[in-house]
């Protein structure tokens, strides 16, 4: 800043302390990591009150499950107590409509505006997908700090039909910020809603407002309409504080195409043992002054140290010749030397606070070619106990699995078509069907080798007719048993066991191991899988027409096209969908999904975009913020965040390992 360039007023500037994913409750009955996300939360709070914010901002994921203990929850309300109420002047007026604001909250005024409440510090929290609305009522306990006062929660869905939002309006001096909130939604159901152009961001009727969206989407790219691209936001946008992703990336990025700035605060504490989680921990202060901003990252001194390394035993193979002798114990004599060494280097990122977990997480993973440089990782971390806080897995064996083109046999397109041609001929299309007609007109080389066609009849009739995800997996596991049943009633060595696993392949073989195989009746799953298969051939002729299901087998479900968001004009758009995802939370809490079915993970947000308040005027997007004088984009951490390297890019969500 210039000598010239007078100082912005205090009184106009809108501080705010940003921090995201604090996953309050994680492993808290663990006897040594039990307390830090705790600890790691209550140092955020107190950055809020030294650094005299006006508010702070969470990007979800305040904890860790949807229905949190009974101590994370008391735990949670006395700090938030503790450090956020007070006789503390509020100096943020707020300009809309809170019944709006607050449509599916509880709670629908701003804590600080109830002569009930004492606040100091206002919060403003949307919810991510481990605290999600769950259960009767679809009530998330963000719900209940909503109720109790502690918490404005906002950008909460429950109607997802459509989804509009109206951006909560604050105003402190001449600073005027525009707040809109997007909490997590699955990407499938989020990308319909786009192609449905059923999202739409209000505009503030008049200029001059600093406009921020806070969310909780994938960023990275992990899958189709699984993550939700930056480029589908509006351009009128300035700030984007993005929460879900766990690598902390909170200097601000700007984007090429939307010309607006994004900050990924990450985690607050480490939920996995992946590499993105090994960065250092921050929050921030973001301070706004009228179209300018500035973030300061702050790192956090209360978070237990973690040294993350990935090495490939390929690189060490002559150093540590691993083609001849032990080939075990040398694999394991060269782990526990890196494990020493990641020890040491754990000692160089305590900082001396008082509150913050000495013992380091160490993860180690070692990539191998054979199983034999694998070794028991569980009864080698015991030697470490006491000096590590994960001794039960530090190390994890990644298998680099390598397939030459040759071993993949093309499918014979020709007999596919031929088997679907000859199914429409005939009385029955069902999908199993034409499967099987395909394994008997295909050539030899294309031929199953390991599973008889019929498990793949049956695999398919099952994925069509109950769309059952674990179809594949438990046919493969009844193969199994029966194949190692079948070896265990035969002579077998090397010189005749090709011989014997043909023979199994043959049909009436085979069709005699499902007979004998009902000696597994006692795990329902294996009995159900072999009757099915005992039932295929008698079922397929005794089905009729009017009860067959058409099947659309040979059909290609082709994606719509989309057009991306136009800034010029006010028509209809279909942004860009999602391309790739972040893995599903569902997957991560399975006790969880089963009561939220539609649940998945991340997508877009933003639609139309209007002058004032209705959706259907054009008006020009707000010029992108430019950095300049006092509030510059500080890219360089404060003291006591340097040596921070923010300089690699690593995306890690709480459900990456």
């Amino acid at each position: 800043m210039s000598e010239s360039t007078p100082k912005p007023d205090p009184e106009d500037i809108i501080k705010i302390l940003v921090a995201s994913d604090i996953h309050l409750g994680y492993n808290e009955k663990d006897v040594i990591r039990g307390e830090d996300s705790f600890i790691a939360f209550e140092e955020v709070l107190q950055h809020a009150l030294e650094n005299d914010v006006d508010a702070v901002l969470l990007g979800g994921d305040l904890f860790h499950i949807a229905n949190p203990s009974t101590n994370t929850l008391n735990r949670c309300s006395r700090l938030l107590k503790t450090y956020m109420l007070g006789d503390k002047p509020i100096k943020l007026e707020f300009l809309s409509d809170q019944n709006e604001n607050f449509l599916e909250s509880l709670n629908r005024t701003v804590n600080y505006e109830d002569p009930n409440m004492n606040i100091a510090i206002p919060v403003f929290s949307i919810h991510g997908n481990h605290d999600d609305p769950s259960g009767f009522g679809r009530i998330s306990s963000l719900d209940l700090l909503s109720t109790n006062g502690y918490v404005n929660y906002f950008g909460k869905w429950t109607d997802l039909t459509k989804i509009n939002i109206s951006p909560i309006l604050l105003k402190k001096g001449e600073t005027k910020l525009a707040l809109y909130g997007l909490s997590y939604i699955s990407d499938a159901r989020l990308a319909r809603l786009f192609n449905e152009a059923k999202v739409f961001l209000e505009k503030p009727e008049d200029s001059g407002w600093f406009n921020i969206m806070v969310l909780h989407q994938n960023r990275a790219d992990r899958g189709p309409k699984n993550y939700l691209p930056e480029k589908s936001l509006p351009g009128f946008l300035d700030l984007v504080i993005w929460g879900h992703e766990h690598d902390c990336r909170i200097v601000p990025e700007e984007n090429f195409f939307r010309k607006f700035f994004v900050s990924q605060p990450g985690s607050t504490v480490a939920t996995s043992l992946a590499e993105g989680e090994a960065i250092d921990k921050c929050c921030g202060v973001l301070s706004i002054h009228k179209s300018q901003f500035r973030l300061d990252p702050i790192q956090l001194q209360t978070v237990r140290p973690f040294i993350f390394e990935s090495i490939n035993l390929a690189d060490y193979s002559e150093q540590l010749q691993l083609d001849e002798g032990d080939v075990q114990q040398k694999v394991q004599s060269f782990a526990a030397e890196k494990v020493e060494e990641m020890i040491e280097r754990a000692k160089g990122k305590l900082t001396g606070n008082l509150k913050q977990p000495k013992l380091p997480l160490i993860r180690l993973r070692l990539e191998v070619t054979e199983t034999e440089q694998q070794f028991n990782a569980i009864r080698f971390g015991q030697q470490y106990s006491g000096r590590v806080a994960n001794p039960q897995d530090m190390i994890a064996f990644k298998k680099k699995i390598i397939r030459a083109k040759d071993d993949l046999k093309p499918l014979d397109k020709q007999a596919l078509k031929d088997a679907y041609q000859n199914q429409r001929e005939t009385a029955a299309k069902r999908a199993e069907e034409v499967v099987e007609q395909y394994f008997r007109g295909a050539d030899a080389d294309k031929q199953l080798e390991v599973l008889p066609s019929k498990s793949m009849a049956e695999l398919t009739r099952r994925m069509v007719d109950y769309e059952d995800d674990d179809a594949a997996e438990n046919i493969i596991k009844f193969h199994e048993k029966t194949v190692l049943q079948y070896l265990e009633s035969c002579v077998v060595n090397e010189d005749n066991i090709d011989e014997v696993l043909e023979n199994f392949q043959a049909k009436d073989t085979y069709n005699d191991m499902l007979k004998v195989s009902i000696v597994y009746s006692n795990n329902s799953l294996s009995s159900h899988i072999i009757f099915l298969f005992q039932m295929l051939d008698s079922r397929n002729q005794k089905r009729t027409d009017s009860n067959d299901r058409p099947t659309s087998f040979g059909d290609n479900d082709e994606e719509e096209d989309y057009t991306p968001l136009s800034l010029k004009n006010n028509s209809t758009f279909k942004p860009p969908v999602a391309s790739t995802g972040r893995g599903n939370a569902s997957n991560a809490r399975g006790s969880r999904s089963t009561g939220r079915g539609s649940r998945t993970t991340n997508a877009t947000t933003v639609s139309k975009r209007g002058g004032g308040r209705g959706r259907g005027k054009t008006a020009a997007g707000n010029s992108t913020v430019k950095i300049e004088s006092f509030f510059v984009a500080n890219t360089t951490p404060r003291s006591r965040t340097s040596g921070r390297n923010v300089s690699k890019v690593v995306y890690v969500s709480d459900e990456d390992d």
